[in-house]
């Protein structure tokens, strides 16, 4: 895909999904939950399908170790960001604050710790988006061929989980009471920090230690994201009292993914 496709429709969606939760904050607030299920399961079955058989292939030692470290470096990350890419703001949920008072507690207290945990987890998220493609025609690697149709689905994975972080984010930012100007600069910042992210693994890609660390890099994503979307699966089963439903849209995400990349 082209470079400058690629920034539009990683910045695009998130930024446009966070100005529509902004416009239309309580239909967002109804669908949230569907939205965020049905789009972690569709990145779970990418995840399963290509990004982890196409990353093994390579046959790269020590993968194993690096995803774990994807793994860990969640769970420090979620120190600060509080689980908003699950979908949700652990102990800080939108109908969370009734009063003036208590938004500015959020405010204050939490709410530049968590989008900076957010901004790096993005930032982190996005560096492999141009590497695999760099890579091959630069032949720095022995990366297979089918690794093109990788880079396009780790992008669309992403994509697919960005956005319902942008809902989550979004309406956090609202119950928070932050000014709308202030709320639209730290979106901008948010949206563009996946993006930023690839530019930065581009523009780094000449360079023998960071060509090594590339697949490497790529497994630690892949960590990051195994860990997200197999705990909001997990968590939303058990928590939801309509577990019929909530099962019907992890299949029906799984099944789009299968049947969109398959």
């Amino acid at each position: 895909m082209n470079t400058w496709l690629v920034i539009s429709v990683l910045f695009g969606s998130v930024f446009i999904t966070g100005i529509m939760t902004l416009l239309f904050e309580s239909f967002f607030s109804k669908i949230k939950q569907y939205i965020t299920t049905i789009g972690v399961s569709f990145v779970l079955s990418l995840i399963c399908i290509h990004i982890l058989p196409e990353l093994f292939v390579n046959n790269t030692p020590n993968l194993g170790i690096y995803l774990l470290v994807g793994f860990l470096v969640q769970i420090i990350l979620e120190l600060f960001s509080r689980g908003v890419e699950h979908g949700h703001v652990h102990g800080h949920e939108p109908q969370y604050s009734h009063n003036h008072k208590e938004g500015a507690e959020i405010t204050n207290k939490v709410i530049y710790t968590l989008f900076f945990g957010l901004c790096v987890h993005a930032f982190i998220e996005g560096i492999p988006l141009f590497i695999i493609e760099d890579a091959q025609h630069h032949g720095h690697t022995h990366i297979h061929s089918t690794q093109d149709a990788f880079s396009s689905v780790f992008f669309w994975a992403i994509v697919s989980h960005k956005i319902p972080v942008a809902i989550v984010l979004m309406l956090f930012f609202i119950s928070a009471k932050i000014k709308k100007s202030t709320v639209l600069v730290l979106f901008f910042i948010f949206a563009f920090m996946s993006p930023l992210g690839g530019l930065a693994g581009a523009s780094l890609q000449d360079q023998n230690w960071f060509n090594f660390l590339s697949v490497n890099l790529l497994a630690i994503t892949s960590g990051m994201l195994l860990h997200i979307t197999t705990l909001l699966i997990f968590e939303e089963y058990h928590n939801n009292k309509d577990k019929v439903k909530n099962i019907f849209l992890i299949i029906g995400g799984i099944l789009l993914g299968l049947i969109i990349f398959s």
